[in-house]
């Protein structure tokens, strides 16, 4: 994965936005607006699930608008054409636990990772034939149990499939976790990032055990136990198209969510 440093990610802003207008480049001949259910406004979002998670659209390297339309189990992109060449277009995606300032109903999140029990989750995805884009996991862990503003200590990826990019960082192995085989990347990026890539890209994961990858992320000393585990997100890094991109089914249990 290749982000912007977490000091200009700091400057996002996650808020419930709906019938939002976007400004288009020139050119355009009217801005975008939100039709109901989605979100266009770079950094929106809006709760699913009676609150229990939260879509944003996170435009965070790109001026193209984008909109995603929310429902309870996820969200679809539609629209978005982006041409993105050094990192990531957006992240649209979707959420449980505290991020940015908001934090979804009912979570437990900041949590140590040390009182954690078992954290479980369900991730399912649609993708056209065209562009080029990651659908991963976005795991976020602070030194501090912080809710409002940038994570400062470890964001743990897993891929489940790209059609291209690679990780930020270097490759220093694979590891057998979940009952696959996935590559190990690490880099830094602001933060420490590891990131895991699934040996066999799939579109779907039912029941998928997290805290074997932060176990794992202990194991190589980039994890110590009392950080905190703030937020579980799943979604897309579009870098060309977007349009189409597609989770159909996310869901967490063991942190709180519905």
């Amino acid at each position: 994965m290749r982000r912007t440093p977490l000091a200009v990610l700091g400057t996002v802003l996650v808020g419930t936005i709906v019938g939002c207008a976007l400004a288009v480049p020139a050119g355009a001949s009217a801005p975008v607006v939100a039709g109901p259910g989605e979100v266009c406004e770079k950094f929106g979002s809006t709760p699913v699930a009676g609150g229990h998670y939260e879509v944003q659209n996170n435009v965070w390297g790109s001026t193209d608008p984008q909109c995603v339309r929310a429902f309870d189990t996820g969200f679809e992109v539609v629209l978005g054409d982006h041409h993105a060449t050094e990192a990531p277009a957006a992240y649209p995606s979707i959420f449980a636990g505290c991020h940015y300032g908001t934090c979804t109903t009912g979570t437990v999140l900041p949590k140590a990772v040390r009182e954690l029990g078992p954290v479980t989750s369900t991730f399912a995805i649609r993708a056209p034939q065209s562009g080029t884009w990651v659908a991963a996991y976005d795991i976020w862990f602070d030194p501090t149990p912080r809710r409002t503003d940038t994570v400062t200590g470890l964001e743990l990826m897993i891929w489940l499939r790209t059609t291209g990019p690679a990780p930020i960082g270097e490759r220093v192995g694979t590891v057998t976790l979940a009952g696959t085989e996935w590559e190990v990347w690490q880099g830094e990026n602001g933060a420490q990032v590891l990131s895991y890539v699934r040996v066999q890209p799939t579109d779907r994961v039912d029941g998928l055990d997290l805290m074997a990858f932060a176990r794992d992320a202990t194991a190589r000393g980039k994890l110590p136990p009392e950080w905190y585990l703030t937020s579980v997100q799943a979604g897309f890094e579009p870098w060309t198209g977007g349009k189409g991109l597609t989770a159909t089914q996310f869901g967490v249990t063991g942190i709180g969510a519905g």
